[in-house]
């Protein structure tokens, strides 16, 4: 454990095929199994903690099933299933059941650790899969000090705004077991999966402040893995949010590829390096904070990884704010065909696509995709009554958006007042800027000329907050204009 702390994973793995070989069976060998299951998680080398967890999972006496054994209908019923048995028994004592079963507590932790592993290198409903099987293994036998875990991955896979009152349910009494059982060191693992589920009703930005102090805490208790997917998911939060200055947010991405030099995760290398030039094409378009090292093409090309969803949601964001409607529309549509609807994500997504459209519908361009903003103002209306903070903005932003292309300028004007403060309230300057930018436009088309360029001025205002000189840039020349 030692040697893997400190990155000598050569070593590390020695180390583990002398314990292995020494022990007197196999129950023996079976939390040296899990260490090298880490291991290959925090390298990056998720395919083989797949195989090795596979292997185990089997000697333990459980059958791991092929990728395509388990359909997506098959895991959607296992979700229902296992949300159900956990209703049954949540008012009850259960959480007061312990587990006594050693080979049970093990099943339960690498099912547990399989889902990890899946999350990148397997379709979802594998994730799906063995996050029901872990849960109810503790809903049947009682609780142990894995259990936690469980109910984390348990309330992320399943939460969608439609249940996310009885899921929030869920990671709370998981938070609560967590400190029944003390499990101080794996708080970090818990707190990050509380961010991929649950902790989307929150703020995004607290969410990133909370996920650099779990990056924190899981580098001080050895656990690099963890550490650094708090980094991954704290970073994209910041990203969506504008929640950190983006010449800061480039500074720490920088600092953790430094990191990764030592801990070598070619995996968490990859998302960064994705994230990084995000961040570089929003401050200058890359002009001079770009690096050659970049997310490539060949990277993403595996239909079965997860890189290729996080690059296309990349090309969505970057190429909106570069004001390239056309690309930034094509990759909506490729986002679309491989992501699951109910990732929170999604209604990002939607956002950027329902002001497409509506910049088309400006223009008279396609009237019939009125009926899809519509749908997106819909489904952003239930999205902001359950994470307002993250959402409210959004959905005023649209509506005023869609008042002005109906011709109702009273309505719109206080759609725009209303989606400006309400970014403004929850610190989303990025949001702040473009609700102001957005104003601007809709004020010079009315001959609102003194309102136009008030807007114009605020936004170039929030565009500097944020650190993007590339729209500050472009809001100059719109002000050059009024000279």
């Amino acid at each position: 454990r030692a040697a893997n702390s400190s990155c000598k994973y050569d070593e590390a793995e020695l180390i583990l095929q002398t314990t292995c070989e020494k022990a007197r069976c196999f129950e023996d060998k079976v939390p040296s199994y899990y260490l090298l299951v880490t291991m290959f998680l925090s390298q990056g080398k998720v395919v083989e903690a797949y195989t090795t967890g596979s292997s185990i999972l089997s000697q333990l006496g459980e059958t791991v099933p092929e990728v395509e054994a388990v359909t997506l209908e098959m895991a959607g019923g296992m979700v229902l299933e296992t949300c159900g048995m956990y209703a049954e028994v949540a008012g009850d004592d259960w959480l007061a059941k312990k587990m006594e079963d050693d080979t049970v507590i093990n099943i339960l932790n690498f099912f547990s650790v399989m889902a990890t592993a899946a999350y990148f290198c397997k379709p979802m409903h594998m994730v799906a899969y063995f996050v029901c099987k872990s849960v109810q293994l503790s809903l049947r036998k009682g609780v142990c000090q894995h259990t936690p875990l469980a109910l984390m991955q348990l309330s992320f896979i399943a939460i969608r705004f439609d249940n996310a009152s009885f899921v929030s349910g869920i990671a709370k009494n998981a938070m609560v077991l967590s400190e029944k059982f003390n499990l101080s060191n794996r708080m970090a693992e818990i707190r990050l999966h509380f961010y991929m589920g649950a902790g989307h009703l929150e703020s995004f930005q607290f969410g990133a402040s909370q996920l650099r102090k779990g990056f924190g805490s899981g580098l001080t208790s050895g656990d690099a893995n963890t550490a650094f997917y708090c980094a991954i998911q704290g970073t994209f939060f910041s990203i969506i949010s504008g929640e950190k200055e983006l010449s800061l947010l480039l500074q720490e991405i920088d600092y953790y590829l430094h990191l990764l030099k030592t801990y070598k995760s070619e995996m968490t290398r990859k998302y960064l390096l994705c994230y990084r030039e995000t961040v570089s094409i929003l401050i200058d378009k890359g002009e001079a904070t770009a690096i050659d090292a970049k997310l490539s093409h060949e990277d993403v090309s595996d239909p079965g990884n997860k890189l290729l969803e996080v690059f296309y949601f990349h090309e969505v964001f970057r190429n909106y704010w570069l004001g390239y409607p056309e690309r930034s529309k094509y990759y909506i549509k490729k986002y679309g065909e491989i992501v699951v609807p109910r990732y929170f994500e999604v209604y990002v997504v939607k956002f950027y696509s329902a002001l497409n459209i509506l910049d088309m519908l400006k223009k008279k361009m396609n009237i019939t995709k009125s009926e899809e903003v519509d749908e997106i103002i819909a489904s952003m209306k239930i999205a902001a009554s359950h994470a307002g903070p993250n959402f409210k903005n959004k959905l005023e932003l649209l509506e005023a958006e869609q008042y002005g292309v109906d011709n109702y300028p009273g309505k719109a004007m206080a759609s725009y007042s209303a989606a400006i403060e309400s970014a403004r309230k929850n610190n989303y300057i990025h949001e702040q800027g473009l609700a102001c930018e957005k104003a601007g436009f809709y004020c010079k088309r009315m001959r609102y000329t003194e309102k136009s360029l008030e807007y114009f001025k605020k936004a170039r205002k929030c565009y500097e907050e944020w650190g993007s000189a590339m729209k500050v840039d472009f809001i100059q020349r719109e002000l050059d204009k009024f000279i």
